[in-house]
């Protein structure tokens, strides 16, 4: 699944696994940088989409 097509939640426990993987000492250390790339990306799509929901609260909260 692309990361445009998970919701919250699903990035959420993706990043989680990911995590879980890196600190995992039986992870092959060839494969952590890539890990790490992911968990990254998947921080970064988590915190965009907090911060959209942030926003929209706030104007539906403006509105009333």
């Amino acid at each position: 699944m692309e990361l445009k097509d998970m919701n919250y939640e699903e990035a959420l426990g993706r990043l989680e696994k990911t995590v879980a993987e890196i600190e995992n000492p039986q992870t092959a250390i060839g494969d952590i940088p890539a890990k790490v790339k992911e968990a990254a990306e998947l921080l970064k799509y988590c915190r965009r989409m907090l911060k959209e929901s942030e926003e929209s609260i706030g104007r539906i909260l403006e509105e009333q």
